[in-house]
C-alpha cells in the first residue's frame, strides 16, 4: 500500500483520524511482536506468510487498550496496516 492509500483509507475512519503517529507506531509494533499470538488461534488452511483478516478478540481487546481506540477501530486499523505489521519483524532493524 502507498502513502496516499494509507492516509485515504484511514480518513474513512472518524476515530483513527484523531489518533497520533505515536499512537500508529505502537499499535504496528505490537502488532509486529505479536505475530504468533494473532497467528496461533488461526485455522490450520490459513497461511502463516499473510497476514490473517480477523484478529482475536483477545488481541484486539490489548491493542485497543494500547492505544485507547474502541475495537472497531481496531479491526478497521487492521485491516489497513495488516500488510505492514506482518512485515515489521522481518523489516527490524530498518529506519
Amino acid at each position: 500500500m502507498d502513502v496516499g492509500s494509507f492516509f485515504l483509507a484511514i480518513r474513512q475512519h472518524c476515530e483513527l483520524t484523531a489518533m497520533s503517529y505515536i499512537d500508529l507506531g505502537w499499535f504496528l509494533r505490537y502488532a509486529s511482536l505479536l505475530k504468533d499470538d494473532i497467528i496461533q488461534p488461526q485455522p490450520h488452511t490459513i497461511s502463516i506468510m499473510a497476514a490473517p483478516d480477523i484478529l482475536p478478540p483477545s488481541i484486539t481487546s490489548f491493542l485497543s487498550d494500547v492505544v485507547a481506540i474502541s475495537p472497531e477501530s481496531i479491526d478497521a486499523l487492521w485491516d489497513i496496516t495488516k500488510d505492514l505489521a506482518w512485515a515489521g519483524r522481518e523489516m527490524g532493524g530498518k529506519g
